[in-house]
C-alpha cells in the first residue's frame, strides 16, 4: 500500500494526498482512464489528476519470500 502523490500543475510542487491504495489498483485506474479530484495545499485549488500522473509513496515491497512478515 502507498499514498497517492502528484505534482501540482500550477506550482510544480509535489503533493501527498491522504488516498492510500495499491499499485495494482492504480494500474486499473489508468486502464479505465479514471481521474481523481484532489485539493492542493500549494496553490489552494482543486485539481483533476489522471492516474498516469500519480505516483505511490511509501509502498511496501517484499523483496524475497524470507522477508515477508509471519
Amino acid at each position: 500500500m502507498g499514498l497517492v502523490s502528484y505534482r501540482c500543475p500550477t506550482s510544480g510542487e509535489n503533493v501527498s494526498t491522504a488516498i492510500e491504495t495499491r499499485s495494482d489498483v492504480l494500474v486499473k485506474m489508468r486502464e479505465k482512464a479514471l481521474s481523481l479530484w484532489v485539493w492542493c495545499p500549494h496553490c489552494m485549488a482543486g485539481h483533476q489528476i489522471k492516474p498516469a500522473e500519480a505516483l505511490l509513496q511509501d509502498e511496501f515491497r517484499v523483496t524475497s519470500p524470507g522477508m515477508a512478515a509471519s
